[in-house]
């Protein structure tokens, strides 16, 4: 009501009666300030600074109470609080260490925030210094509604510091600032997401190649990872591939993706389509549901009973892994997930029950939790296939 200056942003994703219809609005709060309008946030800083447009008069023609000192005060909601992880902040006040981030770690995080508090969360935004991007990283969201992109470049001799900034209602600043520090692009954090893929240099696989033939269908070929985690030049920025595979013609492929629709394990896709051809005629039947094991280490600052967001399957977010009893940041714990025949490991839906740790996301039909390292492989197994049983009950 006392603004000096309106400004209609994103007027590019609107009809020109909404924006008259807002405007209308606006004016019936504030029929002095000027509107203007435009679009992401495209504005000169000399039509919003030092204009010198405040007016106490104008200002109490509005609110005749503006300065009488008997007006209740203000409520403030005092869950409502903010969080900011600045790598620029003097280092007393600095609470996350300073490096590029991991893209693919950074954007699970952001998503991660967004679907699982995104009731709570009035505003996120941040600029954010990607490995293997010269340009920006910015984004901004409110609730569950995202957006973000590669924008202006990095200046000469300009630090290239990430900055985070939460708004909202009950927001963990130490899980916050540890999941940071968690998808910084160091050779731990890098070491830990390689060791999630499902396979690792030297295996025998097979890639879907580029191309379609109308007969044939999709082509495959043999091959040999050669590289996890590969970074080339040509490949947008902050973008690392999972495998970097030689086929047996000499010539090399990059795989995008840990997902079976592009690269399984050798003579898998053959089978499978053998498979399809001797089943033909037959009743089907269901493929037993196979289990993968995955070794998952808890972050510094997190202990029992605290919850932390994994990395599954290639890049795969397994939301809020909660510690067990009797350990804490270093500690190696095990992560058991059904996985497709072909397919990578995900997780999805709440896992409950004494023993093993809860682990879940939206992701479909399949369960993930972590188990205590002295438990039996046998028993974990069994929890996570009762777990499955369970869920699609």
């Amino acid at each position: 009501a006392f603004a000096d200056r309106l400004l209609l942003n994103k007027t590019d994703l609107v009809t020109e009666a909404d924006l008259a219809r807002i405007e209308a609005r606006l004016r019936g709060i504030n029929a002095f300030a000027p509107i203007r309008r435009c679009s992401r946030g495209d504005v000169s800083v000399d039509s919003v600074l030092n204009i010198h447009g405040f007016d106490l008069q104008r200002a109490l023609q509005t609110n005749p109470q503006l300065l009488n000192p008997e007006n209740a005060p203000t409520q403030h909601d005092k869950t409502v609080t903010s969080v900011s992880l600045d790598q620029g902040a003097p280092r007393h006040m600095r609470t996350v260490q300073k490096g590029d981030l991991d893209f693919e770690l950074a954007t699970d995080f952001l998503e991660y925030i967004a679907e699982s508090q995104g009731e709570d969360i009035y505003r996120m935004k941040g600029v954010l210094a990607v490995a293997h991007s010269q340009q920006k990283y910015i984004y901004h969201a409110v609730h569950m509604t995202f957006s973000g992109g590669f924008e202006e470049a990095w200046q000469p001799g300009e630090p290239r510091e990430s900055k985070m900034v939460f708004i909202g209602k009950g927001l963990d600043e130490q899980f916050l600032a540890s999941t940071f520090n968690n998808c910084l692009a160091t050779p731990e954090n890098l070491t830990r997401k390689a060791s999630t893929l499902r396979f690792k240099p030297g295996d025998a696989v097979e890639c879907r190649t580029t191309g379609f033939d109308a007969e044939e269908g999709e082509r495959w070929a043999a091959g040999t990872v050669v590289e996890v985690l590969h970074r080339a030049d040509d490949m947008a920025p902050g973008e690392v591939a999972p495998y970097r595979v030689r086929l047996e013609d000499g010539s090399e492929l990059t795989v995008l993706t840990d997902e079976g629709s592009e690269i399984v394990g050798a003579n898998s896709h053959g089978d499978e389509e053998d498979g399809e051809e001797a089943g033909e005629g037959c009743e089907a039947q269901a493929a037993p549901q196979q289990q993968q094991q995955f070794r998952v280490q808890v972050p510094d600052g997190v202990h029992a009973g605290q919850a932390f967001p994994a990395t599954v399957g290639g890049g795969h977010l397994i939301f809020q892994i909660t510690v067990p009893p009797g350990h804490g940041p270093g500690s190696w714990l095990t992560v058991t997930a059904p996985v497709e025949a072909t397919g990578g490991a995900r997780a999805g839906g709440g896992a409950e029950g004494s023993g093993a740790a809860a682990a879940g996301n939206s992701a479909e039909g399949t369960h993930a939790r972590t188990t205590h390292q002295a438990a039996s492989e046998g028993e974990a197994d069994h929890e996570a296939d009762e777990a499955s049983k369970r869920h699609k009950a």
